[in-house]
């Protein structure tokens, strides 16, 4: 068994979902079920609210639970990912539902929350969060964030958690 060592930040490449939409979507690609361990949703949630550019507020910023994570710093086989091929094997992943423009206020603010505790929780250095797009060429905008300032604000984040009050 290995130690979850990496976070690896993805975007669907769709403007709408949620998890149970992505693990449906996964299974029908014959997996095991949903590749992410956390998908933090745009209040986006199907294609017909999609194409009526309704999004539900409160749903904007949520985040739903993938793969299992069984709360210990050891990877069971089911808690591998199937989010970055040859990396899934220690990394937690983590996708926001997005498609183009900015991600909304709300997702952010999740993802350095979801990023804060799982690095603070698995001892994940900021320097081990990475964008889908720095591991595979084939995916040069995903997430569609600028990563080094993630890493820089994780940091600060992480050292705040890890310092005494």
């Amino acid at each position: 068994m290995n130690k979850w060592n990496r976070i690896i930040v993805h975007h669907s490449a769709g403007g709408f979902g949620t998890g149970p939409f992505i693990d449906a979507l996964h299974k029908s690609r014959r997996w095991s079920g949903i590749g992410y361990h956390y998908v933090i949703l745009n209040g986006i949630v199907s294609l017909e609210d999609f194409r009526k550019s309704r999004c539900f507020d409160f749903l904007d910023g949520s985040i739903d639970t993938g793969r299992p994570l069984n709360g210990d710093e050891w990877v069971d086989r089911n808690e591998i990912g199937a989010h970055a091929l040859g990396f899934n094997a220690d990394s937690i992943g983590v996708c926001l539902i997005h498609r183009e423009g900015p991600f909304t206020v709300k997702q952010i603010i999740s993802l350095f929350w979801v990023l804060r505790g799982l690095s603070v929780k698995f001892q994940i250095p900021p320097e081990n969060i990475i964008g889908h797009c720095e591991i595979d060429p084939k995916k040069p905008v995903c997430p569609g964030l600028d990563m080094n300032a993630v890493r820089a604000i994780a940091r600060s984040y992480y050292e705040q958690a890890k310092s005494p009050a």
